[in-house]
């Protein structure tokens, strides 16, 4: 099994859209907007992000197809950028 999360970016207004659709494909467990706390510590990197989504797949290659196939797909996603890890 592999698990992964993918940092998306929406376009302007498109957040709660994406969010609804990406909760309706079923390897997605999980959707929660990006919230980034203005702090010393914040990570300018992660301002670009509106929604972290977390996937279930069979290997690094099927989750690579999900986000390639299934996520991409959504209209309103800008980009995207996956860290991902395969369980032994």
């Amino acid at each position: 099994m592999a698990s992964g999360y993918v940092l998306i970016s929406t376009k302007n207004s498109y957040e709660h859209e994406v969010a609804g659709k990406l909760s309706r494909i079923d390897e997605v467990i999980d959707v929660e907007p990006l919230i980034i706390e203005e702090t010393a510590m914040a990570d300018p990197f992660f301002e670009e992000y509106d929604l972290i989504v977390r996937i279930k797949a069979v290997d690094s290659k099927n989750l690579k197809k999900i986000v390639d196939d299934k996520i991409h797909s959504i209209y309103g996603i800008e980009k995207t950028k996956v860290a991902s890890k395969s369980k032994l």
